[in-house]
């Protein structure tokens, strides 16, 4: 929507500015102050940025509304993460009158697409009638030009709960939420995700937004909203309690926008105790039972048709716009989803090859290869554009593919293909043409290979059955042994290289040179992994196929995040098989028994998509 231009002089602007001028007589200059560097954002070349009218809303907890609490409307900064916000309004300072209301006066955007989310701070309901400066709620509003007069917000614990869990990797100290220059992308897809999890007009979950056939773990974030509602009422011991249990490392949150982020950052620890601090509150439905952990799933593609064409989808991959495709198995169709789950297409992206598929990836222009096991005598590779045009006719060929599983695209345009059938590495260049001779490199030494990485030199990393291999670009191979039957790898920012044993049920480490440098298994919650990812703080995320679960181990140390059942069981993974992290955060788990594309909000470190080499922030 294009922002509205400001009129002086109508009637409702009129009012709007008085309800802001009543405002100002009882204020505490500077309680909606800035909470970081400036963001100079402006708008891009000689043309002024975008004005907008005020706009209102009302803070409330629960049923009670928010008296006196000090209103802060920032724009998200791009210098880094959790910082460079910018307070709107900070010359005029915002209050909330006796019934929650508050009203923004006339601001400029730095940018139509510049985020922009409200943050009230302390304040008193109804029913304590005493200060409470531990009290602080957050609204995400997303596009600055997509507000209006006619915009109108309820800020309570629910838009608190879900500002947080989307926000997660982009929320500092004080409320400040920022970005990388360079990942504007993943800001403001986190901010749309956002509206899938509540609705900011009615202060209700799921959003509005949510595409149909989907759905969000609704009674998970009401819960934790009823839990912040009880400190935010005031209510004897209750804010200590909450920041009792929500303590981590010696870091004790002091108001409950805070607690909220500890315990999202940290799913498993604590589970039990803070559901324990659960009361009758105002917000339903709410869980009957503690979590198994404090990660937020959504699920997308819930039906047998027209709802993107998942058909025992396989591996997952994601582009620069923060798109999920998904290869599928069945069904002669590739499936793609935007950043807040919504089908591209109804059933996919057909195209002539389509069988089979295991293996998908993105290579640095958005198009897509996929992995056909089946279709002819020896399959075949499929390349679609960024918009699923056909490019490669009845599929690629040549180059010893066959029986292939496992794609990843190099920094420099090419593409290599694990060759399941003919124990050999294909790579073809962007035209399809292939690059590894006749058979491929390696023929017949790569016993079962089934999955591929590449490294930051192009050279693809091969995990067969017993170990794994680097192939050159120009055909050199050397073999490491390391495990049993590997289904995934992946590299991490140094360039080690992580493997998913799946018939050990372990997370392997090798170095760059291949040396063993540590094994999980047994722990975290590791229980055939087939998919696996590595997020930009280096932690490492596998799939667990048989498990119906996640786990997270540390990157540097190995040691498991996940507890001994693993993460993500509320989620109802089904055969979780490919898994990805965008540069919002979000880990991506395809459930191939479901038919059904899962994500976990916020829960992971942005990574730079798509993935072309060893990953990196974006």
């Amino acid at each position: 929507m294009r922002p509205v231009p400001r009129q002086s002089g109508t009637a409702l602007q009129q009012s709007l500015l008085l309800v802001g001028a009543f405002s100002l007589v009882a204020l505490v200059i500077g309680c909606g102050g800035s909470s970081g560097t400036s963001n100079s954002g402006s708008g891009s070349g000689s043309n002024p940025p975008p004005a907008t009218p005020a706009f209102a809303g009302q803070m409330r907890s629960g049923t009670s509304p928010v008296e006196g609490s000090a209103i802060s409307f920032y724009s998200a900064g791009a210098s880094g993460t959790g910082a460079g916000a910018t307070n709107l309004v900070s010359s005029q300072a915002v209050m909330t009158d006796a019934s929650g209301n508050f009203s923004i006066p006339s601001f400029t955007c730095p940018s139509s697409s510049a985020q922009v989310y409200l943050v009230g701070r302390g304040g008193k309901t109804s029913s304590s009638g005493s200060e409470n400066s531990a009290l602080v709620m957050m609204a995400a509003l997303g596009d600055c030009g997509s507000l209006s007069t006619s915009t109108t917000v309820v800020m309570n614990e629910v838009t608190t709960a879900a500002a947080v869990w989307a926000l997660n990797p982009f929320l500092g100290p004080n409320a400040a939420v920022g970005a990388s220059a360079t990942n504007a992308t993943g800001l403001r897809n986190a901010f749309l995700t956002v509206a899938n999890l509540a609705d900011n007009s009615k202060g209700t979950t799921p959003g509005a937004a949510l595409p149909a056939n989907s759905s969000i773990e609704a009674a998970k974030l009401n819960t934790l909203a009823d839990i912040l509602w009880r400190c935010d009422q005031g209510t004897g011991t209750a804010c200590q309690s909450l920041f009792s249990a929500a303590t981590v490392n010696g870091g004790t949150p002091s108001n409950t926008l805070d607690a909220a982020l500890s315990i999202v950052r940290n799913p498993g620890l604590n589970v039990g105790v803070v559901f324990a601090l659960l009361s009758q509150g105002p917000y339903q439905p709410v869980l009957t039972a503690a979590p198994h952990d404090w990660l937020l799933s959504a699920t997308f593609g819930k039906c047998s048709s027209g709802c993107g064409g998942l058909d025992q989808p396989g591996s997952l991959a994601i582009d620069s716009k923060g798109n999920v495709w998904v290869a599928n198995y069945f069904g002669g169709a590739a499936s793609e989803f935007s950043p807040t789950g919504v089908p591209a297409a109804p059933d996919g992206f057909a195209a002539s090859g389509l069988q089979g598929s295991f293996g998908i990836t993105v290579d640095g222009q958005d198009s897509v290869w996929i992995a056909n096991a089946l279709g002819n005598t020896t399959g075949s590779v499929t390349h679609l554009s960024s918009i699923g045009v056909n490019l490669s006719g009845a599929g690629y060929t040549g180059g010893g593919i066959y029986l292939p599983y496992a794609l990843a695209a190099t920094p420099g345009g090419n593409v290599w293909v694990a060759d399941y059938a003919n124990a050999a590495a294909t790579l073809l260049a962007k035209d399809g043409t292939p690059l590894s001779g006749a058979q491929g490199y390696a023929a017949s030494s790569l016993i079962f290979t089934a999955a591929v990485a590449v490294d930051a030199n192009q050279n693809g990393w091969f995990a067969y059955q017993g170990g794994v291999a680097m192939v050159t670009p120009a055909g050199v191979v050397t073999n490491y042994s390391c495990c049993e039957v590997p289904a995934g790898i992946a590299l991490d920012q140094g360039g080690n290289i992580w493997i998913a044993d799946f018939s050990a049920s372990a997370v392997i480490k090798l170095s760059p040179s291949g040396a063993l440098l540590g094994e999980a298994d047994g722990t975290g919650g590791i229980v055939t992994p087939d998919g696996i990812a590595v997020d930009g703080s280096g932690h490492v995320w596998t799939a667990n196929y048989h498990g119906g679960t996640i786990s997270e181990f540390t990157g540097d140390t190995l040691q498991p995040v996940s507890s001994a059942a693993g993460l993500g069981l509320d989620a109802d993974l089904s055969g979780p098989f490919g898994a990805g992290v965008d540069a919002s955060g979000n880990l991506w788990i395809s459930n191939a028994f479901a038919n059904t594309l899962t994500e976990f909000v916020g829960a992971a470190a942005p990574v730079r998509t798509p993935l072309l080499g060893l990953p990196a922030q974006p």
